[in-house]
């Protein structure tokens, strides 16, 4: 089992034209754990190279660094990154690819709740889903419940989602920001 952040797609929906491609982050084995942090290490934004080409990002480096405090990739929760906005902001977007390894569409994942406002774990299953035996599937999964902002786990500011059936599933996490 590991744990790795999910990668963050942010949108300027003040462009016009297409967005950038959305970057989907793959389960790699049974019962990962994809993080949301409420502050993302830089090096976790899916366009970042993008943006700062764009000038979205204006900083001089593109790494966390002592000119901006903190690290990379770790402990960003009480450092410096990218903050998150608020929850009505974020769109969490699910693919289902293929069948389980039995034959099954039993495909699903937990999201575990937020203890910063008593929301209790969120358990998604496609077990009733029989019509779905190929291809791909891309579902919205609502994070407004979650409260204004990410929190879940004891000790960090940040959701965890845990990937509880088969690895034929890939996660995306878009931000809209101007």
């Amino acid at each position: 089992m590991a744990t790795k952040n999910l990668l963050l797609n942010i949108i300027e929906p003040v462009r016009e034209g297409l967005s950038d491609a959305i970057t989907f982050t793959k389960v790699a084995a049974k019962d990962d754990i994809l993080r949301i942090p409420r502050r993302y290490p830089f090096v976790d934004i899916a366009n970042y190279s993008a943006l700062k080409t764009r000038g979205y990002f204006r900083h001089a480096t593109t790494t966390v660094s002592t000119e901006l405090g903190g690290s990379a990739t770790t402990n960003t929760e009480g450092k410096l990154g990218f903050q998150l906005p608020n929850t009505e902001k974020l769109i969490l977007l699910y693919k289902r690819v293929g069948v389980a390894s039995d034959g099954t569409p039993k495909q699903g994942f937990t999201i575990k709740g937020s203890k910063l406002y008593n929301i209790p774990d969120v358990v998604v299953s496609f077990a009733a889903d029989s019509s779905f035996k190929s291809g791909e599937k891309i579902y919205e999964i609502n994070l407004f419940d979650f409260g204004l902002f990410i929190s879940g786990v004891d000790g960090e500011d940040g959701i965890s989602i845990v990937v509880d059936d088969d690895v034929n599933q890939e996660f995306a996490l878009v931000a809209r920001l101007g």
